[in-house]
Protein backbone atom coordinates (compact mmCIF):
# COMPACT_ATOMS: atom_id res chain seq x y z
CA UNK A 1 0.00 0.00 0.00
CA UNK A 2 2.71 2.04 0.57
CA UNK A 3 3.36 2.42 -3.29
CA UNK A 4 -0.23 4.17 -3.61
CA UNK A 5 0.75 6.28 -1.00
CA UNK A 6 3.91 7.43 -2.78
CA UNK A 7 1.97 8.60 -6.01
CA UNK A 8 -0.96 10.15 -3.93
CA UNK A 9 1.65 12.25 -2.38
CA UNK A 10 3.62 13.16 -5.41
CA UNK A 11 0.64 13.68 -7.52
CA UNK A 12 -1.45 15.94 -4.88
CA UNK A 13 2.10 17.58 -3.92
CA UNK A 14 1.91 18.92 -7.96
CA UNK A 15 -1.88 19.75 -7.25
CA UNK A 16 -1.01 21.80 -4.57
CA UNK A 17 1.87 23.63 -6.28
CA UNK A 18 -0.26 24.24 -9.72
CA UNK A 19 -3.13 25.56 -6.78
CA UNK A 20 -0.89 28.11 -5.33
CA UNK A 21 1.29 29.04 -8.66
CA UNK A 22 -1.14 29.79 -11.67
CA UNK A 23 1.52 31.01 -13.38
CA UNK A 24 2.68 27.38 -13.55
CA UNK A 25 -0.45 25.30 -15.01
CA UNK A 26 0.14 26.45 -18.51
CA UNK A 27 1.80 23.30 -20.57
CA UNK A 28 5.41 22.60 -20.61
CA UNK A 29 5.28 23.76 -16.98
CA UNK A 30 2.51 22.11 -15.68
CA UNK A 31 3.64 18.93 -17.00
CA UNK A 32 7.21 19.80 -15.43
CA UNK A 33 5.45 20.37 -11.90
CA UNK A 34 4.40 16.92 -11.84
CA UNK A 35 7.81 15.17 -13.55
CA UNK A 36 9.51 16.95 -10.59
CA UNK A 37 6.57 15.90 -8.03
CA UNK A 38 6.75 12.09 -9.71
CA UNK A 39 10.19 11.80 -9.77
CA UNK A 40 11.21 13.06 -6.31
CA UNK A 41 8.60 11.03 -4.19
CA UNK A 42 7.95 7.94 -6.22
CA UNK A 43 11.63 7.36 -6.72
CA UNK A 44 13.64 9.48 -4.96
CA UNK A 45 11.47 8.91 -1.23
CA UNK A 46 10.75 5.68 -2.19
CA UNK A 47 14.01 4.96 -3.05
CA UNK A 48 15.67 6.58 0.41
CA UNK A 49 12.94 4.91 2.38
CA UNK A 50 13.09 1.50 0.85
CA UNK A 51 17.42 1.72 1.15
CA UNK A 52 16.88 1.84 4.71
CA UNK A 53 14.35 -0.78 5.11
CA UNK A 54 16.77 -3.27 3.16
CA UNK A 55 19.92 -1.60 4.79
CA UNK A 56 18.74 -1.92 8.59
CA UNK A 57 16.37 -4.37 8.52
CA UNK A 58 17.43 -6.78 5.73
CA UNK A 59 16.72 -10.51 6.99
CA UNK A 60 13.16 -8.98 7.83
CA UNK A 61 12.64 -7.63 4.58
CA UNK A 62 14.11 -10.83 2.94
CA UNK A 63 11.23 -12.95 4.86
CA UNK A 64 8.46 -10.25 3.68
CA UNK A 65 9.36 -10.84 0.32
CA UNK A 66 9.11 -14.42 0.56
CA UNK A 67 13.33 -15.24 0.47
CA UNK A 68 14.09 -17.69 3.11
CA UNK A 69 17.00 -19.61 1.64
CA UNK A 70 19.94 -17.44 3.65
CA UNK A 71 20.20 -15.22 5.78
CA UNK A 72 18.87 -12.47 3.66
CA UNK A 73 22.32 -10.74 3.16
CA UNK A 74 21.61 -9.26 -0.87
CA UNK A 75 19.87 -6.78 1.12
CA UNK A 76 22.60 -4.63 1.92
CA UNK A 77 23.62 -4.25 -1.89
CA UNK A 78 19.58 -4.06 -2.39
CA UNK A 79 19.56 -1.30 0.14
CA UNK A 80 22.42 1.25 -0.87
CA UNK A 81 21.24 0.39 -4.41
CA UNK A 82 17.78 1.87 -3.65
CA UNK A 83 19.24 4.30 -1.57
CA UNK A 84 21.88 5.91 -4.20
CA UNK A 85 18.90 6.07 -6.78
CA UNK A 86 16.83 8.05 -4.28
CA UNK A 87 19.21 10.35 -3.36
CA UNK A 88 20.24 10.94 -6.82
CA UNK A 89 16.14 11.70 -7.59
CA UNK A 90 15.87 13.77 -4.61
CA UNK A 91 18.98 16.25 -6.10
CA UNK A 92 15.82 16.63 -9.40
CA UNK A 93 14.99 19.48 -7.27
CA UNK A 94 18.34 21.72 -8.09
CA UNK A 95 19.31 19.76 -11.53
CA UNK A 96 16.98 20.09 -13.95
CA UNK A 97 16.99 18.79 -17.42
CA UNK A 98 18.75 16.24 -19.02
CA UNK A 99 19.74 15.24 -15.68
CA UNK A 100 15.84 14.06 -14.64
CA UNK A 101 16.14 11.76 -18.16
CA UNK A 102 19.54 10.14 -16.80
CA UNK A 103 17.63 9.91 -13.19
CA UNK A 104 14.38 7.84 -15.18
CA UNK A 105 16.38 5.78 -17.24
CA UNK A 106 18.53 4.62 -14.35
CA UNK A 107 15.15 4.04 -12.56
CA UNK A 108 14.13 1.87 -15.64
CA UNK A 109 16.92 -0.08 -15.45
CA UNK A 110 16.96 -0.74 -11.86
CA UNK A 111 13.12 -0.88 -11.24
CA UNK A 112 12.56 -3.00 -14.46
CA UNK A 113 15.64 -5.24 -13.51
CA UNK A 114 13.63 -5.53 -10.11
CA UNK A 115 10.29 -6.52 -11.87
CA UNK A 116 12.09 -9.39 -13.68
CA UNK A 117 13.28 -10.26 -10.36
CA UNK A 118 10.02 -10.74 -8.93
CA UNK A 119 8.46 -11.94 -11.97
CA UNK A 120 11.14 -14.59 -11.86
CA UNK A 121 10.99 -15.63 -8.48
CA UNK A 122 7.01 -15.97 -8.87
CA UNK A 123 7.38 -18.24 -11.78
CA UNK A 124 10.58 -20.23 -10.79
CA UNK A 125 9.94 -20.69 -7.50
CA UNK A 126 6.36 -20.05 -7.27
CA UNK A 127 6.70 -17.17 -4.79
CA UNK A 128 3.58 -15.35 -4.78
CA UNK A 129 4.11 -13.47 -1.56
CA UNK A 130 2.15 -10.45 -1.83
CA UNK A 131 5.28 -8.57 -1.15
CA UNK A 132 7.10 -10.06 -4.54
CA UNK A 133 4.33 -10.33 -6.79
CA UNK A 134 1.84 -7.60 -5.54
CA UNK A 135 2.02 -3.78 -5.31
CA UNK A 136 5.90 -3.68 -5.45
CA UNK A 137 6.01 -5.28 -8.70
CA UNK A 138 3.09 -2.97 -10.29
CA UNK A 139 5.43 0.08 -8.54
CA UNK A 140 8.79 -1.22 -9.97
CA UNK A 141 7.14 -1.04 -13.30
CA UNK A 142 4.75 1.65 -13.44
CA UNK A 143 6.77 4.93 -11.68
CA UNK A 144 9.17 5.10 -14.08
CA UNK A 145 7.11 4.22 -16.96
CA UNK A 146 5.08 7.06 -16.16
CA UNK A 147 7.95 9.44 -14.79
CA UNK A 148 9.12 8.90 -18.84
CA UNK A 149 6.07 9.17 -20.44
CA UNK A 150 5.64 12.81 -18.34
CA UNK A 151 9.29 13.25 -19.71
CA UNK A 152 8.59 12.47 -23.35
CA UNK A 153 5.25 14.87 -22.80
CA UNK A 154 6.89 18.10 -21.56
CA UNK A 155 9.75 17.95 -24.62
CA UNK A 156 6.90 17.51 -27.04
CA UNK A 157 5.17 20.48 -25.47
CA UNK A 158 8.30 22.44 -25.07
CA UNK A 159 9.11 21.87 -28.78
CA UNK A 160 5.84 22.89 -29.76
CA UNK A 161 5.80 25.93 -27.87
CA UNK A 162 9.28 27.34 -29.04
CA UNK A 163 8.29 26.40 -32.80
CA UNK A 164 5.31 28.48 -32.29
CA UNK A 165 7.74 31.27 -30.53
CA UNK A 166 9.80 30.93 -33.32
CA UNK A 167 7.16 30.67 -36.25
CA UNK A 168 8.00 27.57 -37.08
CA UNK A 169 5.53 25.52 -38.65
CA UNK A 170 4.60 21.67 -38.44
CA UNK A 171 2.69 19.96 -40.86
CA UNK A 172 0.00 17.78 -39.95
CA UNK A 173 1.64 14.55 -41.64
CA UNK A 174 4.55 14.42 -39.71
Amino acid sequence: MIYVFYAVVALAGAGIHLWRHPADRHGARRIEVVLLWWIVVTIGVAGIVGGLLHLFDGPSIAREIGFTRGDGGFQTEVGFGDLALGLAAVLCIWIRDRYWLAILLIAAVSLWGDAYGHIHQEVVNDNHDPDNSGPVLYADILFPLVGLLLYAARGRLRRQTTDVDSGVARSSSG
